[in-house]
């Protein structure tokens, strides 16, 4: 995560802990082909049959820069869980802005919290749904779906697994959606 759109990523969060503290929940923004909202969804309904709360970490690039800031500000005026129904965004929500296409997505937020000095160990992540493989993030694949497992000596995870983490967010029915 980072700036987006003009701004900056401390705006960003103070705008989107409002839209919860104003009206239960916020919608924020992806674009990412690991964290598409069916995916989401599958994880979110696994993690509610046995009753856990799926989190999302928002975590600081590994360099400087390293998170290329949107520049597109178009707002989404709908968001849709499957795809066949369309909802009105919630009256009283912040915008939901950015490159607004097919590939434009949310994820739905009940709570939202930013960190304090407080880091994450991204060697002890696997991705979701490839389990033997240790998370990596790209351009494009920023956002992606994860569990706890010891990746330490896995020969493919990222250089530095440690990425200072910036706030912590909780997945709300329906989790994530698409937007137009």
């Amino acid at each position: 995560m980072g700036p987006h759109a003009g701004e900056s990523a401390e705006v960003i969060f103070k705008r989107k802990i409002a839209d919860i503290r104003n009206i239960g929940k916020t919608f924020w923004l992806i674009r990412s082909h690991k964290a598409k909202p069916d995916m989401v969804q599958a994880v979110c309904s696994a993690a509610a049959y046995g009753t856990t709360d799926v989190l999302c970490l928002f975590l600081e690039p590994s360099s400087p820069g390293g998170a290329i800031p949107t520049v597109s500000d178009s707002a989404a005026t709908e968001y849709s869980a499957d795809l066949s129904v369309w909802y009105s965004l919630p009256s009283g929500l912040s915008p939901v802005t950015g490159l607004i296409t097919r590939g434009a997505y949310a994820l739905v937020l009940d709570i939202l919290e930013t960190q304090e000095s407080k880091a994450v160990d991204l060697w002890q992540f696997a991705d979701f749904f490839y389990s033997k493989r240790p998370i990596i993030f790209r351009q494009g694949a920023s956002t992606v779906c994860a569990l706890r497992k010891d990746n330490e000596s896995h020969q493919e995870r990222m250089k530095s697994g440690i990425r200072k983490l910036f706030a912590v967010g909780r997945l709300t029915v329906p989790y994530a959606v698409w937007l137009r």
